[in-house]
Formats: C-alpha cells, structure tokens, sequence
C-alpha cells in the first residue's frame, strides 16, 4: 500500500512540471504581429521587414551579419517584404489574421497568419517565436519564398560571396 502511494506521489510530481507550463498570451502574440505586419496598411509599407523591432536576439545578430555582408546588394533575400512573401500589396486591401497558435514548449510557440495582400493574393505564413523576457518575438518566419525559413537563407547567403 506504501508502495503504491510513493508510486502515485512521484508520478504525479513527474506530471507536474509538464502542467505547469504557461500558454502563450494570445495578447502578447498580437501585439508582435502587429508590429510585424501592421506597417503594410500603410502605402509605404515602414522600414524593411529585416529592420522591424520583432526578430528574437538571435535573428537579428544573424540579420546584422547578413546586411554587413552584402552591403548595398540586391539579394533573393532582400528584394521582397518577408512579412507579405511579396514585392508589391495593395495597403488599401491589406490584412493578415492569426489563423492557429500552438504551444512548443514553455517559451516557444508556434503561429500561422494567413495574409491577404491585395484581394485574390493570399498566403500563409508560419512563425517559429519565442519569449525573451516579457515579450514574445520571431524567431523564424516560414513561407512559400523560405519553406526552410529566413534563417536558414540569411545562413546560405552569408556563405555566398556578394555578387554570385
């Protein structure tokens, strides 16, 4: 009988830390996204998607390398909007919505947006982000253009001499 409650007592201590881990704020996770893609509703569409105050610590040391490295060059990086997978929208049309959150962990969430860039284009993005104090940011941004992710071309064109 001991036994038994010393086997229910460390299986529900085990069980614990997996209850214990808190959701990700739907608010805290808008609020990035809002900051991310709420620039295209304007005709200019703000600063570059790569300069925008939502990349975790690490993107952006990644996003620093890279313009350092290719300097004033038009890359297959660099000639688009990251947050709209596209060239031109029409920011009179423009809206992106929060279509799923999941949690991967305490700190790590997983985000689908769906974004209509002008009507008849839409795509879907997925968002790798994570929790660095209070707030949540991007850690990776996956789409029709980086079905690997952002990171992983911002790491292929580091490699690449500027011009090739």
């Amino acid at each position: 009988m001991i036994g038994r409650c010393v086997l229910a007592l460390a299986l529900a201590a085990a069980l614990l830390p997996a209850a214990a881990v808190a959701k990700p704020a739907p608010g805290s996770i808008d609020a990035a996204l809002a900051k991310a893609y709420g620039p295209y509703y304007t005709e200019s569409g703000g600063e570059s998607d790569w300069d925008r105050p939502v990349w975790s610590t690490s993107t952006r040391r990644l996003i620093q390398a890279w313009k350092r490295h290719i300097g004033e060059e038009l890359t297959g990086l660099s000639d688009y909007g990251w947050f709209c997978d596209c060239q031109d929208w029409y920011w009179k049309q423009f809206a992106y919505r929060r279509i799923a959150l999941r949690q991967k962990g305490q700190d790590r969430a997983e985000v689908t947006v769906r974004v209509t860039v002008m009507r008849g284009a839409v795509v879907t993005q997925r968002l790798a982000m994570v929790r660095e104090g209070k707030r949540w940011v991007i850690d990776d941004l996956f789409n029709d253009s980086e079905p690997k992710g952002v990171k992983a071309s911002l790491r292929r064109e580091l490699r690449e001499k500027p011009g090739e």
